[in-house]
């Protein structure tokens, strides 16, 4: 038990304790006591309890560890620098009752491979020493289980390098008169002493100095860095070069002429600090894979000259770092051609008397000489030269042009016609008449100097695989003559590069048909006594022959004849068109019928009387040239599925007839192509009934000696027949019948309502009940012994028995 003030002892549950020091010395009797805790008071204290009655002790035992406040600890170190790279030590110093050492490196418990700490912790050692990392701060604590204290932060001056020396923000290159600047830098700890060196002789013991450039301060710069703690030396070496301004350079090539297709070199001629050669043509730098450079590029070869690309102007430039210069533009002459030959501005043809000058040029540097030959032979030694065209000048006129500098030769060569003008040419035709589907040939005849035929139908080249013309085009052909396509106008022209003729038109007259022969303008249907006009027409050339023929005999020789109509008119009608030239025929045919108006119709029905629910049947009966039936129910074509006519339509049958939809009027037509006529209206009188038999206008109660008047109703058509009974008995045959009431007409009255025609009875039933009047009601009781049993409004019921 560890303690830092007063402390109370306290023994429980026995009947006599007492307390012993640590030394074994009693200090109380009681089971408590009480002490003000000093680092005397350290030690173990023992409580001895016993029981008198049971003479049993026990003893407990406690350990007490008294803490005073702990000083505030100091770092030292192992030695008085800490160098890079090197091993440190730091140790926690301090007094009094320590019981743990803890380090803190930035505020944080010290890790890595490179920290250790003693066995105690006590001592913290630094492996290998970095600039960066272990500057710290650092900060040793101590404590025991009630105090801790912790020592002012450390920090870790490192000392080192140099790191590695620069000479920095200067150049390497200097025109004489410059101001040259050398500074030295090196990362050091403490800072690096300097010292520098020129071509190995000292200049300098600052970091920076400076001088203004001469050609004897051209060489090689040294500065040293050093560092007495750490013992390291760093070096950094530059070198400097003063350059002096260029003269102007100059060209040399390498022959005198310069000549197409060859090789061309250009060197430039210079002297001084030159570093680099640079040529420009034509203010730019040379590229293409027909320039070459020497490897010091001073020498520039154009390989395979040419007379635009390469004439230049050329320059050479020389540089160094801080001087430049340029040679004078230079031109390049270069020597080409004679180039193609060509003979210009001139045909090849001309008529005769013509006034010709034949020209040659060929571009050629210097200009190309220039020789003419005709057929061969010389004529001139100019460019150009003139002649008068007549046939004595045909021929194969050669042109030569050469040049002594290039060593080369160019020929151009023209071949010139004279031609004399064509006379007019005619078109031959094969035969004489041109049948249509039959071929037909005209051939163009014409002399002279002729090179080509054409032809031309309707002012346009023939074209269609119809049209043939042979190997030379002097003459064509027309496969299957056709009226339309072939009719022309032809023309057959002949032509020569100068001159062209024209036959004149020549139109083809096409024989052809009789095509299709048509009968127009008439109908196939007349009425006795109708003009009856018939023509037939047939294209055809010449204009066809016409024959007509009724029912295969003559009737006409002409295009168009007429007729009165009559029945004996009527027939087949045959138009038969010819054309000798062709020898083709065409017929057409026309059937003509005579209508005669139609009789009146009439409707038949199949029975005599129409019954509501039965089918029933109309026939439209009528004679003559009848093509049609029509119907009509109240002016409308018949519909429904109740409706049914017959294949003809003559029939007209009514499914389930009833009395409202089917009673008509029915009308039926008939018609042929020319007359129509219609039945009159037929209406139809529906039987039917009788339907649901009623008593009308009559009471259930009578008094004795009343009115009793029953009227039956039914709808029925015809009327319906009534019979009455009464109680079974048959009492009148009429609708309506009356009695004076008495107490025999009480009971049930029948009323029967019957039709003949439909089959159908109705029946309705009626109670009556008839009471006596008071008068009566006395008379009777006094002939009967009666006791009133019940009253029920006015009605009194008795029990009675007749007296004797």
């Amino acid at each position: 038990m560890s303690v830092k003030s007063g402390i109370h002892f306290i023994a429980i549950g026995v009947i006599h304790s007492h307390w012993m020091l640590p030394n074994g010395q009693p200090v109380s009797n009681s089971a408590s006591f009480s002490i003000i805790t000093s680092l005397n008071d350290i030690g173990n204290y023992t409580c001895i309890a016993t029981n008198t009655f049971t003479g049993l002790t026990r003893t407990a035992n406690k350990t007490l560890m008294i803490y005073a406040p702990l000083s505030k600890p100091t770092i030292l170190t192992s030695n008085n620098t800490a160098v890079e790279t090197k091993d440190f030590s730091l140790t926690c110093n301090a007094t009094g009752q320590i019981h743990a050492y803890k380090w803190f490196i930035n505020g944080v418990a010290p890790a890595g491979l490179r920290i250790q700490l003693s066995p105690d912790r006590r001592t913290l050692t630094l492996s290998s020493l970095t600039r960066s990392v272990n500057k710290g701060p650092y900060v040793c604590e101590i404590e025991n289980p009630f105090y801790r204290n912790r020592s002012d932060p450390f920090t870790l001056d490192v000392a080192y390098g140099p790191d590695i020396a620069t000479i920095v923000h200067s150049p390497n290159e200097y025109p004489p008169g410059a101001n040259i600047t050398l500074s030295c830098v090196a990362d050091s700890n403490p800072a690096a002493q300097f010292s520098w060196l020129h071509n190995g002789q000292p200049v300098s013991n600052s970091a920076t100095f400076s001088i203004i450039a001469s050609l004897s301060d051209a060489g090689t710069y040294t500065c040293t860095a050093s560092n007495s703690f750490t013992g390291l030396t760093r070096t950094a070496t530059k070198n400097i070069i003063i350059y002096a301004p260029l003269s102007k350079p100059t060209i040399v090539t390498s022959n005198i002429t310069a000549v197409e297709t060859k090789d061309f070199s250009l060197t430039c001629q210079a002297t001084g600090q030159i570093h680099a050669y640079q040529w420009f043509i034509n203010g730019v730098a040379p590229a293409g894979s027909r320039i070459q450079l020497s490897p010091d590029k001073r020498t520039l070869t154009v390989s395979r000259l040419t007379r635009r690309d390469n004439k230049g102007p050329y320059e050479c430039e020389i540089r160094n770092p801080f001087f430049s210069n340029r040679s004078h533009p230079f031109t390049l002459d270069v020597a080409y051609g004679p180039d193609i030959a060509t003979i210009d501005h001139i045909r090849d043809q001309f008529a005769t008397g013509i006034n010709v000058t034949l020209s040659c040029v060929a571009d050629s540097n210097p200009p190309a000489q220039f020789t003419w030959l005709q057929n061969g032979q010389p004529v001139s030694n100019s460019a150009s030269f003139s002649i008068i065209t007549s046939l004595n000048v045909i021929g194969n006129y050669t042109c030569i042009a050469t040049n002594s500098f290039t060593g080369l030769t160019r020929t151009a060569n023209k071949t010139l016609m004279i031609y004399a003008p064509l006379s007019k040419p005619t078109i031959l035709t094969s035969n004489n008449t041109a049948v249509e589907t039959k071929d037909f040939s005209m051939t163009c005849n014409a002399m002279g100097q002729i090179h080509t035929y054409l032809w031309f139908l309707n002012g346009l080249a023939p074209g269609g695989n119809r049209i043939q013309l042979s190997p030379d085009r002097r003459t064509l052909t027309i496969r299957s003559l056709t009226r339309f396509d072939n009719k022309g106008p032809y023309v057959c022209e002949i032509e020569n590069p100068l001159f062209r003729n024209r036959s004149d038109p020549f139109p083809l007259n096409v024989t052809y048909g009789p095509d299709i022969a048509t009968i127009v303008h008439s109908a196939d249907e007349y009425p006795p006594g109708a003009n009856i006009t018939l023509s037939c027409v047939a294209d055809s050339n010449p204009a066809a022959q016409f024959t007509w023929l009724h029912n295969g005999q003559p009737v006409s020789k002409s295009a168009t004849f007429s007729i009165i109509a009559s029945l004996s008119d009527a027939g087949t009608y045959t138009c038969t068109a010819s054309n000798s030239f062709t020898g083709l025929t065409r017929t057409a045919t026309k059937n003509i019928i005579i209508y005669v108006p139609l009789s009146k119709p009439t409707i038949i029905t199949s029975n005599n009387t129409a019954v509501e629910t039965k089918d029933f049947s109309m026939t439209c009966s009528a004679t003559g040239q009848i093509h049609a039936y029509r119907w009509f129910i109240n002016g409308l074509a018949p519909v429904g599925s109740r409706i049914q006519l017959s294949p003809d339509k003559r029939i007209l049958t009514l499914r389930r007839l009833t009395r409202r939809e089917n009673k008509g009027p029915y009308v039926c037509e008939i018609e042929n192509p020319l007359f129509r006529n219609r039945s009159d209206p037929f209406p139809l009188n529906v039987t039917y009934g009788p339907d649901i038999a009623t008593i009308v206008h009559s009471a259930n109660e009578y008094p004795t000696g009343a009115n009793i008047t029953l009227s039956c109703v039914a709808d029925s058509n015809p009327a319906a027949q009534f019979t009455w009974l009464q109680n079974g008995q048959r009492i009148s045959n009429s609708a309506t019948f009356s009695v004076i009431a008495s107490l025999s007409d009480a009971g049930t009255y029948t009323c029967t309502a019957s039709n003949l025609f439909t089959g159908l009875t109705r029946t309705a039933t009626k109670n009556i009940t008839i009471y006596e009047s008071w008068a009566q009601e006395q008379e009777t009781r006094k002939r009967m012994m009666c006791t009133p049993c019940t009253h029920f409004t006015r009605q009194t019921f008795y029990i009675c028995s007749l007296s004797p």
